[in-house]
């Protein structure tokens, strides 16, 4: 298992593959549980596939998603089967969008409902590749919105993909909520990796954002780890803000493409890669 690679199942917003021959060479040469509070796409976690994990995110419908895949792998198949081919089937545009804007009013309705499901899994996954971008966006309402982005053919899973990503997840224990609390277990020799909300960035790890006020909370539980003899890696956008702040540790710089972001011009940027080890 340790020589196959996975990749992960969505794109998600901040997601770290391209980032991977830079972060790698930069891990802890050991450690003993993995962490991931801030989890999202997870791309790390499943280039690494560490034995032993704690992999969170506050978004329920997102780490629902890595429960029924770790448990109802095959349920998740036949459906995103049976997605794949009703909207190849279609010849037309107008067809797909309409069958898009179906399978998002049925996501909807799961929200509405709290469904945590193998279909609502199974959604998740259809809208993140049928939908613009690989974006995950709720309106005011929680509803969510993310436009069609008119695919001519979707190929929604690889099934070899999918059996070892669920074969991983099984080695980790999988929470949804607060970051602080899903950390509260790290000992000693432990590795937590935050891929962190972005300062003055567009995110959505929360409604209202990441404010100032939660960088400074999120830099005290950082504080409080390392303490412990925890080994920590925080990834953030490059700012004076962020560099003075963690000012007493080790920080590098990054040259990064933001793939997700909607203005091209706007793709491309500086991050940093801070470590306490």
């Amino acid at each position: 298992m340790e020589n196959v690679t996975i990749t992960p199942i969505v794109k998600w917003a901040g997601g770290k593959r391209q980032l991977l021959p830079i972060i790698k060479p930069m891990l802890p040469d050991g450690y003993n549980r993995y962490y991931e509070p801030f989890f999202g796409g997870g791309a790390l976690f499943f280039d690494l596939k560490p034995k032993k994990a704690v992999i969170n995110d506050c978004n329920p419908f997102l780490m629902n998603m890595y429960l029924q895949v770790q448990n109802n792998a095959e349920d998740v198949m036949n459906n995103l089967q049976d997605m794949e081919g009703k909207y190849n089937h279609f010849t037309t545009d107008k067809e797909k969008t309409d069958y898009y804007l179906t399978m998002r009013r049925a996501f909807n309705n799961c929200i509405d409902h709290k469904e945590y499901s193998v279909y609502s899994a199974s959604l998740l996954i259809f809208l993140n590749k049928a939908g613009f971008n690989g974006l995950y966006r709720v309106n005011a309402n929680g509803q969510y919105n993310v436009p069609t982005a008119h695919r001519k053919e979707l190929h929604l899973y690889d099934r070899n993909n999918i059996v070892g990503v669920s074969k991983v997840l099984k080695k980790a224990k999988i929470l949804t909520g607060d970051y602080k609390i899903a950390c509260k277990s790290a000992k000693e020799n432990d590795f937590v990796f935050f891929d962190s909300p972005y300062y003055d960035t567009f995110d959505t790890y929360q409604a209202g954002g990441f404010t100032k006020s939660n960088h400074k909370e999120l830099y005290c539980l950082y504080d409080e780890l390392n303490d412990k003899g925890v080994k920590i890696m925080l990834t953030n956008n490059d700012c004076e803000f962020i560099k003075d702040l963690y000012g007493k540790y080790k920080i590098k710089s990054v040259q990064v493409k933001r793939m997700i972001n909607c203005d091209s011009k706007n793709r491309k940027g500086k991050e940093v890669i801070i470590t306490n080890y």
